[in-house]
C-alpha cells in the first residue's frame, strides 16, 4: 500500500505541475493563442508569425495593414487618422498571397467590425501558382482550431522558459507593449541612397528577348487573384480592401528589363488589375507614374524596399484617391508605364561620373 500510496502522490504532483506550468502559458499567453494582453502586463510584438494570428483573432480593432516587407514600415496611428478607425499592423515578411489570404480569412471571420483591409500586391508573385507557399516551418498548432496540439504550445520549453519570463521582465523594467508603428518597423537598422543601393544589387547579364505571358502564366495569374483576393472580397462585401503595387526603384526596373521582363511583368499586372477591379469593395493602387520617386535612390535602401516616408505617402494618395486604378483609366495608365521603362536608359545608372 505504501508504494502504491507513493505512486499515486507521485502521479499527482507531476500532474499538478504540468497544470500549473500549462496554466502559467495560458494566463501569460506570449503568442494570444488565448486571449489579448491581459491587463498589467506589458509586452513584445517582435515575432511575426507567432504573434500575428493572435493579433487578428483578440485584439481590438476595425482595420488591419498587411502584406509584405513593403507593408512593414506603415504607421497604424497614421491610417487611424486619415481614416478614422483603429488599426493592427501585421506585416508577414516575404509572405506569399495564399499565406496572407489565410491570416485575412481569419481575422475577417473573426471580427466582425472589421472595415478596411490594407494589403500589398507584390508583382512579382503574380505568376507564381495559387498555393505557393514560401515557409519551410510553421507553427500550425497556433493557427488551427486543434486543441489537442496545444500541448506544442503551452508545454514548449522556450515559450516557458524564454518567451513567458520575458513578458515579466519586459513589463517590471517599465517598457509598454509595443505599439502598431513600431512593430515590424526596421528603419533604424539601414541607410538609403544610391551608394547604399549600388552596394546591393548586382546586375543581371541583359537577355535578347523581352517576351509578353504564356498562356500558363496567365492562367496561373487568374487562379493566384481568384482565390487569394476575390474571393474573400466576395465573401465580405462590407470590407473595403485597399490593394496596392509596391513602388519599386528603377534598379528594380533595371532587373526586369535585364532579365528580359519589360513587356510581361507590366502586363501581369495590368491583368490582374483588370480581375480586382471586378469587384466593386476592391480598391486598386499603384505609383509608378510617380517617376521622380521611382528614379530617386534617396528613397531606397535596396532595390525594392523604400522608407517610411513613402509608406506615408500611400496613405495619403489612398485617402484622397490619387493614383488609384479604375475600369476607366488602367490602361492608360499601363500604357505610360510600359512606355517610359521600356524607353529609359538603365545603362546610365551605372556610368560613372567624370570628375
Amino acid at each position: 500500500m505504501t508504494g502504491k500510496k507513493w505512486g499515486i502522490g507521485f502521479l499527482v504532483a507531476v500532474l499538478a505541475l504540468l497544470i500549473l506550468l500549462g496554466g502559467f502559458v495560458v494566463v501569460i499567453d506570449p503568442f494570444f493563442h488565448y486571449h489579448a494582453p491581459i491587463l498589467g502586463l506589458q509586452y513584445p510584438l517582435n515575432n511575426q508569425r507567432y504573434q500575428n494570428d493572435g493579433i487578428v483573432k483578440h485584439f481590438e480593432y476595425d482595420a488591419i495593414i498587411t502584406g509584405t516587407s513593403m507593408t512593414e514600415n506603415f504607421k497604424a496611428s497614421e491610417f487611424d487618422e486619415l481614416f478614422g478607425c483603429n488599426t493592427v499592423k501585421v506585416s508577414l515578411s516575404g509572405g506569399s498571397f495564399r499565406e496572407v489570404n489565410e491570416m485575412l480569412a481569419r481575422a475577417a471571420k473573426s471580427n466582425s467590425n472589421l472595415k478596411y483591409i490594407i494589403r500589398s500586391i507584390d508583382g512579382s508573385y503574380l505568376e507564381l501558382d495559387k498555393d505557393y507557399q514560401i515557409r519551410n516551418y510553421y507553427p500550425d498548432y497556433l493557427y488551427n482550431e486543434i486543441i489537442f496540439d496545444d500541448v506544442e504550445y503551452i508545454f514548449n520549453k522556450d515559450v516557458l522558459i524564454k518567451n513567458c519570463p520575458s513578458i515579466l521582465v519586459y513589463t517590471l523594467s517599465g517598457q509598454k507593449t509595443t505599439t502598431f508603428d513600431v512593430y515590424s518597423n526596421w528603419m533604424n537598422r539601414f541607410t538609403f541612397g544610391k551608394e547604399t543601393v549600388d552596394g546591393t544589387y548586382s546586375r543581371p547579364t541583359a537577355v535578347d528577348t523581352q517576351p509578353f505571358l504564356t498562356d500558363e502564366q496567365k492562367k496561373h495569374l487568374n487562379e493566384n487573384i481568384q482565390q487569394n483576393f476575390i474571393d474573400l472580397a466576395k465573401g465580405y462585401p462590407n470590407i473595403e480592401f485597399y490593394v496596392f503595387f509596391p513602388p519599386y526603384s528603377i534598379y528594380y526596373w533595371d532587373e526586369i528589363n535585364q532579365t528580359g521582363k519589360i513587356n510581361s511583368w507590366p502586363q501581369a499586372q495590368e491583368l490582374a488589375t483588370q480581375l480586382l477591379l471586378e469587384q466593386e469593395n476592391i480598391h486598386v493602387f499603384s505609383f509608378f507614374d510617380e517617376y521622380d520617386m521611382i528614379c530617386d535612390l534617396d528613397n531606397y535602401k535596396d532595390s525594392t524596399h523604400y522608407g517610411e516616408w513613402v509608406n506615408s505617402q500611400i496613405l495619403h494618395w489612398m485617402k484622397s484617391g490619387e493614383h488609384q486604378l479604375t475600369k476607366d483609366n488602367y490602361q492608360d495608365y499601363y500604357r505610360r508605364i510600359r512606355s517610359f521603362y521600356s524607353t529609359y536608359d538603365y545603362d546610365s545608372l551605372f556610368e560613372i561620373p567624370e570628375n
